[in-house]
């Protein structure tokens, strides 16, 4: 669809795009309103025993509005969205102002910036703790849930230390010793031989290895629920099919870290926003954020009967520059215009909910949202890797 912008004789005719109506191969569902009033009331001061972070790769505010208008016909309606704290994060890197998924991953693991491409090492390449790695060393247990590559660059960063994002067999290696109660996400590969159809050049099968050391492997949620109480790690395949198998493995996730008297961080990433960005592909732009919103329900209902935990929804970048309006003939049929197929430096929000969250309203940087959980839990963090 074109506008001409002028159409005078002899003048020069300027051709810009139009939004197109979105032509969605599926009705994506959509987790039921909650009421925001209820939500407000909610303490947002204090010290939580819990923190759940939600992380949606590429997820800016045009997927966000995008999502919404598709699932309920108007903007502002999404659950995440009606969280009482918000606030805007700034996501430039130490090389960049458009960040990628290593850096912008490092920064809100660990609290500084890096370059593009290094994840949980400083620019100048030292390892540097995590988030995650504090809160296990401080009696927490701890989550990594991808529906990206285990070994992708946003779990990488809560779970390992390269100097370049595409070491997967390296990350593999560190993430099989974190000793974190649960990594799920998606791809083998970099976890088997090569004799066992995985990549790995050192004939090292971690998952056997990992199972020695005392994980249960699953495949399925189904799986995930029938599992011993014991460590878990998994590789699941296509998320997408199913918008709410994300929301449920979180869900089974956070029952079994709630075990811990101490308690827990988990991190969960869902990563096709991005996909919907870098494709201008609106079926993961509108799925994508359903599935996050539908793992924020999940965290809500978790945070209920467990009133000391701390719900961090964000996203680690912008991705594809998307602009999108109400459709009044079609509401669920939004218009939209990708402006990019790369990341851009928009800022992207974040939303809060339980104790200590607070602190998370307001223009912020990417970095700030560790440093503040960690001083929530008076861990220290910016330690070089290998000190406690």
């Amino acid at each position: 669809v074109w506008m001409v912008a002028a159409a005078s004789v002899g003048d020069a005719v300027d051709l810009k795009p139009l939004p197109e109506q979105t032509r969605l191969k599926h009705d994506y569902p959509a987790p039921e309103p909650v009421d925001p009033a209820e939500l407000a009331k909610t303490p947002r001061t204090g010290t939580p025993k819990n923190i759940i972070l939600i992380i949606g790769d590429g997820m800016g505010q045009g997927a966000v509005k995008l999502a919404g208008l598709h699932a309920h016909g108007r903007p502002q309606s999404l659950v995440m969205e009606q969280l009482p704290v918000n606030g805007m994060v700034k996501t430039a890197s130490a090389s960049s102002s458009v960040t990628d998924s290593a850096a912008s991953g490092t920064a809100l693991s660990s609290g500084y910036k890096t370059n593009n491409g290094y994840i949980g090492v400083t620019p100048e390449k030292q390892p540097m703790r995590s988030i995650a790695e504090e809160a296990r060393d401080s009696g927490r247990s701890v989550g990594i849930i991808t529906t990206d590559q285990l070994t992708g660059a946003t779990p990488a960063a809560f779970s390992a230390h390269v100097p370049h994002r595409g070491m997967a067999q390296e990350i593999a290696e560190q993430q099989a010793k974190t000793g974190y109660q649960i990594l799920i996400g998606n791809g083998a590969k970099p976890f088997l031989p090569k004799s066992e159809k995985g990549t790995r050049k050192d004939d090292r099968n971690l998952v056997d290895e990992l199972q020695k050391d005392g994980y249960i492997r699953i495949g399925s949620l189904e799986e995930f629920r029938k599992a011993e109480k014991r460590p878990v790690f998994g590789f699941i395949g296509d998320w997408a099919q199913d918008t709410k198998l994300l929301s449920q493995i979180s869900a089974e996730a956070m029952n079994r870290l709630a075990a811990n008297p101490k308690g827990f961080f988990l991190m969960i990433e869902g990563h096709f926003p991005d996909h919907g960005g870098h494709g201008n592909n609106p079926e993961y732009s509108v799925n994508g954020p359903l599935m996050v919103d539908f793992t924020v329900k999940a965290a809500l209902d978790f945070a209920k009967q467990n009133p000391d935990t701390l719900i961090l929804v964000t996203a680690d970048h912008e991705t594809g520059g998307i602009n999108c309006a109400p459709n009044p003939q079609n509401p669920k049929r939004p218009y939209i215009l990708y402006t990019t197929k790369s990341h851009t430096d928009a800022p992207v929000p974040v939303y809060a909910f339980g104790p200590g969250s607070e602190r998370f309203a307001g223009i912020l940087d990417n970095t700030n949202i560790p440093s503040a959980m960690a001083d929530l839990w008076k861990l220290p963090l910016h330690r070089p890797f290998g000190k406690k």
